[in-house]
């Protein structure tokens, strides 16, 4: 009887393992960004806990038949060291091929982390960022020259490294990064209609938390998305970006996507093509940020250290989809609002 149970977990394991894999295979199918961000098991994809629950009975079920198996058998003999020994040999054998289990995805997942650093190059403000509206390579942030004639001269090749030339900066931008940032920005465009006008994004529940600032706009933001576990989602964007134009009328500018936890590195989705950012010694009061050194000379929320942010500009005149700042507003045709879109909205409604 205790066989039959047995078998039954083992054969239930196997079910569950290629569940899982089969979920996992239609996440990545439907998200081409997921491999990007995830680690080699990331227990918070259902896939993968299946994938691990599966493994974990079928091995439990092995063991247990193993050991069952030694007892009916009585190996090593009779008595308390040997039953001690039928007793403890299986669960040490488990452990030890666990922890060679947990030592291997370790590493894996060390790499995997090293590489998103590497390919984000940190995401400092001068990451790389898709020219809008181009559909072409990304825009170079400077050139780089090589003049090593003696290099050329040892190859003989006159195209070779070592040959003097100048060239635009390299992005080690894969194809399937490029083709999940397009499809991406083709979902925010899309996105981005609804938001057009700012009354809609204020009866949706858009809040404004910053005033028009110079550069990157007004910040409105929904605070049922900053928690709800859904990075980087044109439905749902954490922030919207909005300045006022000469006309008086509020222009949406594009949208602002939180990591929601504050952590030490940002997320990455595109390799370098996403150029995230963060902020530190936030003073938030009412309508307006301002920056204080400490929470003690705040009168409003302080923020020691914001999570990390993504600018993704729909708008004509920006430098890039991606761009920390929106040129336009640095100072230009949208000059800044002196009063919270709330009051200028009603001040202005008949």
């Amino acid at each position: 009887m205790k066989y039959r149970i047995l078998w039954a977990a083992a054969f239930t394991g196997i079910v569950v393992h290629v569940i899982g894999l089969a979920w996992d295979v239609y996440l990545h199918s439907d998200d081409a960004t997921l491999a990007a961000r995830e680690g080699v098991f990331t227990l918070s994809n259902p896939g993968h806990a299946l994938i691990v629950a599966g493994i974990a009975l079928t091995a439990s079920a092995v063991l247990g038949m193993a050991t069952a198996w030694m007892h009916d058998r009585r190996l090593g003999g009779e008595g308390f060291f040997a039953a001690a020994l039928r007793a403890g040999t299986l669960p040490v054998m488990g452990l030890a091929v666990g922890a060679a289990i947990f030592v291997a995805t370790g590493a894996e997942r060390d790499n995997h982390d090293h590489q998103v650093l590497e390919a984000s190059g940190a995401h400092s403000d001068d990451t790389v960022a898709v020219v809008a509206g181009t559909g072409g390579p990304p825009a170079a942030t400077g050139d780089a020259s090589h003049p090593h004639p003696d290099a050329a001269s040892a190859t003989g090749d006159a195209m070779a490294e070592g040959n003097a030339h100048t060239h635009g900066t390299e992005v080690p931008v894969t194809p399937e990064q490029l083709a999940a940032a397009a499809a991406f920005y083709a979902r925010v465009e899309t996105s981005a209609a609804k938001f057009e006008d700012i009354r809609v994004a204020m009866a949706s529940g858009y809040i404004q938390i910053t005033q028009d600032l110079e550069g990157i706009a007004a910040h409105f933001a929904n605070l049922k998305y900053n928690s709800d576990g859904n990075l980087l989602d044109p439905e749902r964007p954490e922030i919207l970006l909005y300045s006022k134009r000469l006309d008086g009328t509020w222009k949406l500018l594009g949208f602002m996507f939180t990591s929601e936890k504050v952590t030490e590195l940002p997320p990455s989705f595109f390799g370098p093509l996403d150029a995230w950012h963060r902020h530190e010694n936030l003073c938030f009061t009412a309508n307006a940020v301002s920056v204080k050194p400490d929470a003690a000379s705040c009168r409003g929320v302080f923020s020691k250290t914001t999570a990390w942010n993504l600018h993704v500009w729909t708008a004509p005149g920006a430098s890039g989809v991606f761009a920390h700042d929106f040129p336009p507003i640095s100072p230009g045709a949208f000059p800044g609002a002196t009063l919270p879109a709330t009051q200028d909205l009603a001040l202005r409604t008949p």
